[in-house]
């Protein structure tokens, strides 16, 4: 068997097989077990040593002498600790073989773990109360260290090695490195040394310390340095439990939270619900930046997130709007980051932006990493494979890292000239800088001094602590759209290709906020069963708006002339149009079918625009041109010496100063 048991005595090892391991010699007393013995074990295989001696001060004397000895032997040595008035036949007789079993396939302590030199009162009770697996140590005088468990602060982790005591210290903990303070006692003597474990020279040189200074032979610290580096290597840095036990405390949601949380999620005025609280938690106005923030906060959970770039002047409000809708996501989905220099996205951790919402307080502060935000956003993943040393053979490699998303990404920025390709990511929006926001603002911050202000503030907590819990609760399911084939968006522009992708993701953004107010239906992909709600009218129609406003333009970009023209020709076209609808009535009533003439097809020249408006020649010609460079006209025809020819994009919105969206299929034609 290449594991053994060794007992002090016959009557020891018949008591072992009673209890079920038939593994076990008896080394006929303390001293029995010599060179030649250890020799025979490595004759016959055996690779490690399990000390069952008697619980007595002889018995602990024993497993000092033991261990070094099968250790230089390079045999894997544990030691089970009976209490001081047992050995193991006693034991068998008072509490049984099962209890006797119990005792030796216990997990309290690890294989690397030895007694110490000194019996300890009640040793097994003591250690069976320590779930952690470290040996206690001893002070210089050879008493017994402090109770197991109670280690100083700043140490890791302290482990025991035949009579060596290592305490490890301030362990700092990487993908390529290892490192810690150690500080080893033995025999009274001490030494503390700071050990690079992922260095062959740094560990050379403390085993050959250790063996002058200890006087042992070099196999036996080897032995204890590798068995330290493993050690180190699978225990848990302080500052990585904490930072995991608060994790798992944050996403921990009570029955009566969850209620609450779910009763949220389920009203039919969500919408007014979230842009409401909005407002108690210090932000007025903004209706639709609000709305979008939140859904592009939520969209994490999604395949396809929504990504938001808030683009205005300094002072106006965005990071005021960008802090209040990220305090509604839970801690643990979000990352926020001052600055990010070029390259630091492609070295994370591989989960660590996975379904999280990375935000940036200024774009300034990202310029260097745009490159690698514009992949997370479009492939949803970074891959980066770079040249690294390998720390074994010394010779050069390569090392990929992987980083998955997908990661919904917010930006501020006051730069106008933003990256082109860097803003087709993102939602554009901006703050409303009018001064009618600017008055609503003022009163606000007046009133957050009163005592309903203070009140209110107290009050937003407990709505932050609801949204945390209603944010957690959304279940990532997937979105599918029966609208899909009935829905229209400008093709009039090359922009298109691209803006309608964000379009259609705003609707299944809303639907997927609203899914708890929707049937969850089921169906089958690669033979898995896929969860999936439905888009309904009401989802489109909440997408529509927003994408008018986000999405959409206003007349007021347009110079004046510039719309009178639009209008104009807006009338023109709508004359044009009644009048081939009078011509083709006949004819249609006789096919039993009405005839509708379509706006956008209607063509004409600038000589029946000058007709039309009475605008002289050089005047259309300008301010046509103005329509055209920004797509409220196109040419229809006009080439290779062809009558160039004109028709109307726009369709009569925002006349009553309203933004709006050209191609938007109306949520009442999909009812």
């Amino acid at each position: 068997h290449s594991k053994l048991i060794v007992v002090e005595s016959i009557l020891d090892a018949l008591s072992v097989e009673v209890a079920g391991f038939p593994n076990v010699v008896a080394a006929q007393g303390t001293n029995g077990l010599g060179s030649t013995d250890i020799e025979d074990m490595k004759l016959h295989g055996v690779t490690a040593v399990t000390l069952l001696l008697d619980g007595d001060e002889a018995g602990a004397k024993a497993c000092g002498k033991l261990c070094p000895k099968l250790e230089a032997a390079g045999l894997a040595v544990s030691v089970k600790a009976l209490p001081s008035e047992h050995d193991p036949n006693s034991y068998l007789q008072e509490h049984g073989a099962e209890a006797l079993a119990s005792f030796l396939v216990s997990d309290a302590w690890t294989p690397s773990e030895l007694a110490t030199p000194e019996p300890v009162p009640d040793a097994v009770s003591t250690r069976a109360a320590d779930a952690s697996g470290q040996a206690p140590g001893t002070s210089s005088a050879g008493a017994t260290a402090a109770p197991f468990g109670l280690l100083p602060e700043g140490a890791t982790l302290r482990v025991t090695y035949g009579l060596r005591t290592y305490l490890v210290l301030g362990l700092d903990k990487g993908a390529r490195k290892l490192r810690a303070t150690v500080r080893v006692e033995h025999a009274g003597k001490l030494h503390v040394d700071t050990l690079d474990f992922y260095s062959a020279r740094a560990r050379r040189s403390l085993a050959q310390d250790l063996c002058r200074l200890f006087d042992e032979v070099p196999e036996t610290i080897e032995a204890d340095i590798t068995r330290l580096l493993q050690a180190c290597e699978a225990a848990e840095t302080k500052g990585a439990a904490e930072s995991k036990s608060q994790q798992d405390q944050a996403v921990i949601v009570s029955p009566k939270d969850r209620r609450e949380a779910e009763a949220f999620g389920r009203r039919p005025d969500l919408i007014d619900a979230i842009q409401a609280d909005f407002e108690k938690c210090g932000l007025v106005g903004e209706a639709s930046n609000k709305l979008l923030a939140y859904l592009a906060a939520v969209s994490r959970k999604m395949d396809a997130p929504l990504s938001l770039l808030v683009l205005s002047s300094s002072g106006a409000g965005k990071t005021a709007l960008q802090d209040c809708a990220l305090s509604f996501v839970p801690p643990e989905d979000l990352v926020k980051l001052t600055s990010l220099s070029g390259k630091a996205l492609f070295y994370k951790e591989r989960l660590s932006l996975k379904h999280k919402v990375l935000a940036l307080e200024e774009g300034d502060g990202a310029e260097e990493a745009t490159y690698a935000i514009r992949n997370l956003i479009s492939a949803g993943e970074l891959v980066i494979e770079s040249t690294i040393k390998d720390l074994g053979t010394g010779r050069l490699t390569t090392m990929e890292n992987r980083v998955e998303g997908p990661t919904s990404v917010f930006i501020t920025t006051t730069n106008p000239e933003t990256d082109p390709e860097t803003k087709s990511r993102f939602f554009v929006t901006s703050i409303d800088e009018g001064r009618e926001q600017t008055r609503r603002i003022l009163v606000f911050q007046r009133q957050r001094q009163t005592l309903d202000g203070l009140v209110g503030n107290m009050a937003a907590d407990a709505i932050l602590k609801r949204h945390h819990n209603f944010q957690r609760l959304l279940q990532p399911l997937a979105v599918v759209n029966p609208f899909a084939d009935r829905l229209a968006y400008g093709d009039d522009r090359l922009q298109g290709r691209r803006d309608q992708p964000k379009y259609l993701n705003l609707i299944r953004a809303v639907t997927f906020l609203r899914q708890m107010q929707k049937e969850v239906s089921h169906t089958k992909r690669n033979g898995e069963t896929v969860p999936y709600v439905l888009v309904d009218v009401e989802d489109v129609r909440v997408a529509n708006k927003l994408a008018h406003e986000i999405l959409g333009r206003s007349l007021d970009e347009l110079s004046c002339p510039g719309r009178s023209l639009l209008l104009l020709l807006d009338e023109m076209v709508e004359q044009i149009v009644k009048r081939l609808k009078k011509k083709d009535t006949s004819a249609s009533l006789s096919a039993g079918e009405e005839h509708r003439p379509s706006r956008t097809a209607v063509t004409f020249t600038r000589r029946e625009i000058r007709e039309a408006t009475g605008w002289a020649h050089t005047r259309v010609h300008r301010y046509l041109k103005e329509l055209v460079d920004l797509e409220y006209v196109l040419i229809n025809t006009g080439r290779n010496g062809t009558l160039c020819r004109y028709r109307l994009a726009y369709e009569g919105q925002g006349k009553n100063g309203e933004r709006f969206m050209l191609g938007l299929t109306d949520p009442e034609d999909l009812a």
